[in-house]
C-alpha cells in the first residue's frame, strides 16, 4: 500500500491553507461591513437632502432646521471621510491575506505534486513487479508443457 513519505508535511500545509482562507474570510467581512456602513451614510445624507427639499417646497422650514442639517451633514461628511480611511486600510489587510493564502497554496500545492509523482513511481514498481511475476509464470507454465 502507498504512503506518502511527507504526509504529515502535506497535512501541516493543507492546514495552513484553510486558516489562511479564515483569515480572508474575516477580512472580507469586516472590508464588507464597512462598505454597508458608506453606503448607510450615503443613504442617510440623500435622506435628510430629500426630507430638506421637501421641506424647502412646502416652506415649512426653519433656520434651526437648517442649521441642524448642516451639522448632521458634517458629522456625515466627517464619518465618510473615517470610514474611507478605514476601508483603504481593510482592502490592504485583505489583499495581504490574499497573498498569504496564495503563498500557502503554493506550498501546499508543492506537496501534493510530489505525491503525485511519488505515488506514480511506486504504482509502476508495483507494476514492474507483477508483470515480471507474470512473465515468470508464464514462463514456467511454458516449460512444464515442453516436459509434458
Amino acid at each position: 500500500m502507498f504512503r506518502f513519505s511527507l504526509q504529515t508535511a502535506l497535512n501541516v500545509r493543507g492546514r495552513q491553507e484553510k486558516m489562511k482562507m479564515k483569515e480572508l474570510a474575516e477580512k472580507l467581512a469586516v472590508e464588507h461591513n464597512i462598505v454597508n456602513q458608506i453606503n448607510k451614510i450615503n443613504d442617510d445624507n440623500r435622506g435628510a437632502d430629500l426630507g430638506m427639499n421637501q421641506a424647502k417646497q412646502s416652506r415649512s422650514f426653519t433656520i434651526r432646521e437648517l442649521k441642524a442639517l448642516s451639522g448632521f451633514k458634517g458629522r456625515m461628511k466627517h464619518l465618510l471621510a473615517l470610514r474611507n480611511r478605514e476601508l483603504e486600510d481593510a482592502k490592504k489587510a485583505v489583499l495581504e491575506k490574499q497573498q498569504e493564502l496564495i503563498e500557502a497554496s503554493k506550498l501546499k500545492k508543492t506537496l501534493e505534486i510530489l505525491k503525485e509523482k511519488e505515488e506514480k513511481r511506486y504504482l509502476e514498481k508495483i507494476s514492474a513487479i507483477q508483470r515480471k511475476n507474470m512473465d515468470e509464470i508464464a514462463g514456467n507454465q511454458f516449460a512444464q508443457k515442453m516436459r509434458s
